[in-house]
């Protein structure tokens, strides 16, 4: 299990996260640089946290698995020969994951490695927040909302370590 007493969302994880979301090839750099296990982990949060804030906006409030079927479906069909990056399967247990989805019968990683789910999470953000179209002001909420989610998940992660020990 992972220790996350020293697991903190700065303002450099939003930074990167933004040169992400907006292709530049330095933020890539910044991710691989990273040798700090709490910074790397921060910054993994963020992604996540971005793909779970963008699979709601798109999604929730009320969705069906049929939608989310289509939704990974449609996605793949637009990669055209990379569309072996999403394993469908992985993407739609993501997704509803994501959303909270309790009829979901099926654990991480899903039948298939957590290079598969990379690659799922960052497909399917970059294509949620391309789909966005954000202005500068949509991207720092957005970044907002996700830098918030990622500090709640982290302060359920620290309650349940206090309550393991």
């Amino acid at each position: 299990m992972t220790d996350y007493t020293g697991v903190e969302v700065h303002d450099e994880h939003v930074a990167a996260l933004r040169s992400l979301l907006r292709f530049d090839l330095a933020a890539a750099k910044m991710y691989e640089s990273v040798t700090e296990d709490t910074a790397a982990i921060g910054h993994t949060l963020m992604v996540y946290s971005a793909f779970a804030v963008a699979v709601h906006r798109k999604f929730a409030p009320k969705y069906s698995v049929a939608q989310i079927l289509r939704y990974v479906a449609d996605l793949r069909i637009s990669l055209g020969d990379d569309a072996s990056q999403v394993n469908p399967r992985v993407a739609e247990c993501m997704i509803r994951a994501a959303l909270g989805d309790e009829t979901l019968n099926d654990h991480e990683p899903y039948g298939a490695d957590m290079r598969a789910m990379m690659d799922v999470e960052m497909t399917v953000l970059l294509d949620l927040t391309d789909k966005a179209r954000f202005d500068e002001t949509g991207l720092d909420e957005f970044l907002r909302a996700s830098a918030d989610h990622a500090k709640r998940w982290l302060a359920i992660q620290r309650d349940r370590q206090v309550g393991e020990q």
